[in-house]
């Protein structure tokens, strides 16, 4: 990831805009379609505006968004999913084998949540390209979380796809980690108990949302890039791009600029940067948000409000006394 000078205004070189891309993105999501068959608690998905008809990305968006980051060379997560179910809709093993195409060297994963998943399909994902196939094992609607349910919906997964199950982590109403034995992808299998974890998505869960104003700074508006299934990209996986809550923090659509890279370094982009990057209180979706993103660095607040006194509050006095 890079935080240096050049992150926060806008870029229009197109052999900096790459470079500095090149750098700093480290994982990519993209929806390739918007159906989701459940409506979770904790998800943005509750209220079922998932759960109409089924639109696809566009083609041609897609096309763009690999060809941008295969001039890149880009190596890195390819995160083929956000609030859809990507394996309701078996044209998911097209867009894994294009991306694989494309981007030969990226490591191409998939969330879940199983309801899908059979023998057959495991190994069609595995024929397509796909490295990593997360599982995520989500109670049903009213539910509350329970470690009972938990190990016996990672059972029937088991069952289902004929796989066996070894667990890695069991901390009891807290998290459970698993993996099924997969010879030829990574599969894991994840229960997370969301009153205890949970993420407000932008405020769009006030029940999730902590008292306290943010003030950590946050690395995902460097490393990350989610793109919805219209096109739209927002700053992060916590806003929704079709949510007209959050139609204000949309900073670009794919089918109406020429590249990736010129929404990555667009000025809505670098603004959102600038207002990361520091120690003080955060506004907006970011105001209640309690994703880390500290990237495992002890360190990482410190650098951050480093680079925030030498890059961005000498811009914004300046701005202040023109």
């Amino acid at each position: 990831m890079y935080i240096g000078r050049e992150m926060y205004a806008a870029q229009t070189d197109l052999v900096l805009q790459r470079d500095l891309f090149k750098k700093s993105v480290k994982r990519i999501e993209v929806e390739t379609h918007s159906y989701c068959n459940r409506r979770c608690d904790y998800c943005p998905n509750v209220i079922g505006d998932r759960l109409g008809p089924n639109v696809h990305i566009q083609q041609t968006i897609y096309d763009r968004l690999l060809s941008g980051l295969a001039e890149v060379d880009f190596e890195h997560a390819f995160v083929l999913n956000s609030y859809n179910e990507p394996l309701y809709d078996r044209a998911i093993l097209d867009r894994i084998a294009e991306a694989r195409r494309a981007l030969p060297k990226a490591r191409l994963m998939i969330y879940t949540n199983g309801d899908y998943l059979t023998p057959e399909y495991v190994n069609d994902l595995a024929d397509a390209g796909l490295n990593y196939l997360h599982v995520s094992i989500h109670t049903q609607r009213g539910d509350v979380y329970d470690d009972r349910y938990v190990l016996n919906r990672i059972s029937e997964i088991a069952h289902r796809t004929r796989l066996q199950v070894k667990y890695s982590s069991v901390n009891p109403g807290s998290i459970i980690v698993a993996k099924f034995a997969t010879p030829r992808l990574e599969m894991e299998t994840r229960a997370i108990n969301f009153t205890k974890h949970g993420n407000d998505r932008g405020g769009l869960l006030p029940d999730l949302s902590p008292e306290k104003v943010r003030t950590d700074p946050c690395t995902f508006v460097f490393s990350h890039l989610h793109m919805g299934f219209n096109g739209n990209v927002v700053p992060c996986c916590h806003i929704r791009s079709d949510r007209p809550e959050h139609a204000k923090n949309v900073i670009g659509n794919l089918g109406r600029s020429a590249s990736i890279f010129d929404i990555f370094f667009s000025e809505k982009a670098a603004a959102w940067r600038r207002g990361l990057v520091h120690n003080g209180p955060k506004s907006g979706p970011c105001a209640t948000c309690t994703a880390g993103s500290g990237m495992n660095d002890p360190k990482w607040r410190d650098k951050m409000q480093s680079v925030y006194q030498r890059y961005v509050a000498p811009q914004q006095v300046a701005s202040a006394l023109a």
